[in-house]
């Protein structure tokens, strides 16, 4: 018997069809007591023919002259459940693709739903917080009831190629959650529960990977939601985590004399690797008619880690305000938020980071014709000495600063509407290190001016706009101006629309100058209800004299396509 990598398998085009709708077979939290009412079966897809044509002059040629792509995408609907799949098929590759090639359903039974297959689920943010896994669970609501569990498998085992040196072979892991609460979504409290384990006997030759150890992890966590009232309502999550990074790794003497860890060892390893860290979060927000404000603590421990999780943004502390209040008729809406974040919470790096962040954003609209937004943001890093003294020289004391300004103009009639609209925005690093003035400070300026005109009657859209773009820095500073203009045109019955639009950019980097031409058609025309015709074309031409900074060079692509609907 060869090994799976060995054996060549052959499937019939029938069978091959049949096997990838079993692995897209996927249903999401179907009413299993309205199933009387769902369609026993229904299709809808499309099929598409592409043909791309190509040329360029002054550059190496990104893609063939000529290509082609073939490709068409069903959905298989049996009593509501979906099977999706697509196929494609060109002169430059073949592929079957699955937009959901992993067998999953949710049935839902009044307040019972059972989950089978591959899912991801949400127990809380800190212990089983939308992981996919692959295996059966279930969630019951019965009145003020909370009760979830589920089991499965939360990564396969995969080898390492030897083809590649840089890979790393995954160990089987495996685990449990348990949800247990009380409450309704205005008000309740859970008790979760995370068991998440490697299997270390489902990679072959560990000694030759040692930097690839099994884990095991166990959460447990508190989430709650308090509603005093319509106005004032508190979260909270607090979690505490043990992971073990390497289950093979010695013992502690003398664990058996710690009654509480003597008897956690029954169930969870715990060893010389095994390390304890929590997370905490609360909320609190209160909302009045034209008032409201959040307040949230936020705390991650270095190294926080859940199996059930993908990510969390660690070593990590902070306080945030983020007030809002409408006034003059709900015409003018004023917004901020102040935070205070630190890191280096167990005092084992070499620098603690203490960060300011303030934003403020007002939005004012007094009539229909006018009304501006406006946004500021301020950041702030200052870093303090850590374990160790902290050389200024290399000491990070910076402030980014952001402003967005947007006004804007509507003049809307029965015949034609007028828009226009002013953006700015200014953006800049200040480095106020003493003994690195201006090393790192860069200042960013954006201006844009646009018009767009609607000719209601005539379906037709003109657009136009100026743009400018200026980049400082301790390396000098480069400038850019542009200009835009666009028409399409559409029928009233949208089967017909077309397009033109083009822009021209004068750049000057590093004091070379340049300039830059895109031109692009689009149309598309529909026959009736099941066939679409479409054409594109898109022109560049880069024209920089001394070609120091990026080649002169033009390029022509096109693509002119079918598609039938079913």
């Amino acid at each position: 018997m060869g090994t799976p990598y060995q054996k060549k398998i052959l499937f019939t085009p029938a069978a091959t069809v049949l096997l990838l709708l079993l692995m897209n077979f996927n249903g999401i939290a179907q009413q299993l007591d309205n199933l009387k009412t769902q369609k026993p079966f229904k299709i809808g897809g499309s099929v598409a023919t592409n043909f791309i044509f190509y040329n360029a002059s002054g550059i190496s040629e990104r893609m063939k002259p000529f290509s082609y792509v073939l490709s068409a995408n069903a959905t298989v609907s049996v009593y509501g459940f979906s099977m999706p799949f697509s196929f494609t098929y060109s002169d430059r590759q073949r592929n079957y693709s699955q937009p959901f090639n992993q067998f999953g359903m949710s049935p839902t039974y009044k307040w019972a739903k059972f989950h089978l297959g591959y899912r991801n689920i949400n127990f809380s943010d800190f212990t089983l917080a939308g992981h996919t896994f692959l295996g059966a669970g279930v969630e019951l609501n019965p009145g003020k009831f909370r009760f979830g569990f589920v089991y499965g498998r939360f990564k396969r085992s995969t080898p390492a190629f030897p083809q590649a040196i840089d890979t790393m072979p995954d160990f089987t892991r495996k685990g449990i959650a348990l949800k247990i609460g009380v409450g309704s979504s205005k008000n309740f409290a859970d008790l979760i529960l995370l068991k998440i384990a490697d299997d270390s006997a489902s990679v072959s030759n560990p000694l030759q990977y040692p930097s690839r150890t099994p884990a095991q992890n166990f959460v447990t966590g508190l989430n709650t939601r308090l509603t005093f009232s319509k106005k004032l309502t508190f979260d909270a999550e607090i979690a505490g985590s043990l992971l073990t990074s390497d289950l093979k790794a010695a013992g502690i003497s003398g664990l058996e004399n710690i009654g509480i860890l003597n008897k956690t060892s029954r169930f969870f390893t715990v060893n010389q690797s095994t390390s304890f860290t929590t997370a905490i979060r609360t909320t609190l927000a209160y909302k009045v008619k034209l008032f409201s404000t959040r307040l949230e603590y936020r705390r991650i421990d270095p190294g926080y880690t859940s199996m059930g999780a993908y990510f969390f943004n660690n070593d990590i502390e902070n306080l945030t305000l983020a007030p809002s209040v409408s006034l003059l008729k709900r015409k003018l809406l004023l917004r901020g938020s102040l935070g205070l974040q630190r890191d280096n919470l167990r005092k084992t790096k070499k620098a603690t980071s203490l960060r300011t962040i303030s934003s403020m954003g007002i939005s004012f609209n007094p009539s229909s014709i006018f009304g501006v937004d406006a946004n500021y943001s301020n950041y702030s890093n200052n870093q303090r000495a850590g374990r160790i003294p902290l050389v200024d020289s290399l000491k990070q004391y910076t402030t980014n600063r952001t402003i967005n300004i947007a006004p804007r103009l509507v003049f809307a009639h029965a015949t034609a509407s007028h828009m226009i609209v002013l953006m700015f925005n200014q953006m800049g690093l200040t480095d106020k290190n003493p003994l690195s003035p201006g090393m790192a400070e860069t200042d960013a300026t954006l201006l844009n001016l646009n018009y767009a005109l609607n000719l209601n009657k005539l379906m037709v859209s003109i657009t136009a706009g100026l743009n400018h773009t200026t980049l400082s820095s301790f390396a000098g500073q480069n400038k850019a101006n542009g200009v835009s203009a666009g028409i399409s045109r559409s029928l009233k019955d949208g089967r017909f629309i077309a397009g033109f639009s083009n822009s021209l950019q004068w750049a000057e980097v590093q004091k070379i100058r340049g300039t830059i031409y895109n031109a692009s058609v689009n149309s598309s025309f529909r026959l009736k209800k099941h066939h679409t015709f479409r054409f594109s074309a898109y022109y560049t031409k880069s024209t920089y004299p001394d070609g120091f900074i990026s080649p002169s060079f033009n390029e022509l692509k096109g693509d002119l396509s079918y598609v039938f609907t079913f």
